[in-house]
């Protein structure tokens, strides 16, 4: 089918008049009616808006035949779940293509192995402070194996702002478990039943952002550490 029987088709397949069509290019009634009787013809970059406003291809209003390359709609599927990973996730997927790809042999595939490490669904507070019982919802997070993210007991999500800008509200920080921390380390801390990610400071908890006071240790303050902060996702 030609180019005019083509613009034709697509146009009454969105029930569109010539008119409305026109309009919605910037044309006159009349410039369309030449394209649909074969006149005259729309330049590539006409063609192009109409695509987007007839919901169709270049292939199909140009009647060309398919080269093979035109996206399936499992391919279309799984390019809109890569845009929803997170950039290290991204890498992981890149990875394991290329490693595919590499490969003629599938037995000999090495493919990158990942670790399961548990992400509990709660905040330590970078801020006012928030609860981290010992029975707190948990998931899991798949993150690549190396030497150190094995060192990782669990995942959590900052919340609030005191820790801005080495730690962002919402960020996900990789914790080992471990009694004490260094002074100067950032680690997550207890205080009276409430959880911290904070800086260790001799006589307070730092917070990085200025515009949030540090947490001073007073007589009679329950205070301990649960984890060191090893960096964020």
């Amino acid at each position: 089918m030609a180019l005019p029987q083509q613009i034709k088709k697509s146009r009454k397949k969105k029930k569109i008049t010539q008119g409305e069509l026109a309009k919605m290019l910037g044309k006159t009634k009349n410039v369309i009616s030449n394209w649909e009787r074969g006149d005259n013809k729309p330049d590539a970059d006409t063609i192009l808006s109409l695509c987007r406003i007839l919901d169709t291809t270049p292939n199909s209003i140009m009647d060309w035949e398919d080269d093979g390359k035109s996206l399936s709609e499992v391919e279309r599927y799984h390019i809109e779940k890569f845009r929803a990973l997170e950039p290290w996730q991204q890498n992981l997927v890149d990875e394991m293509i290329n490693k595919i790809l590499d490969h003629s042999n599938p037995e000999n595939l090495d493919l990158p192995q990942s670790l399961s490490i548990p992400f509990f669904q709660v905040s330590p507070a970078a801020g006012a402070g928030n609860y981290l019982g010992d029975d707190v919802e948990q998931e899991t997070i798949e993150l690549p194996d190396t030497a150190l993210n094995r060192k990782i007991d669990y995942v959590l999500r900052v919340d609030g702002h005191s820790m801005e800008p080495k730690y962002m509200d919402g960020d996900l920080v990789k914790i080992a478990s471990q009694p004490s921390v260094n002074i100067g380390e950032i680690g997550i801390f207890i205080i009276d039943g409430n959880s911290f990610i904070k800086e260790y400071r001799a006589n307070s908890l730092h917070s990085l952002n200025p515009e949030y006071p540090d947490i001073e240790f007073t007589p009679g303050m329950d205070i301990r550490c649960v984890g060191k902060v090893l960096g964020a996702i």
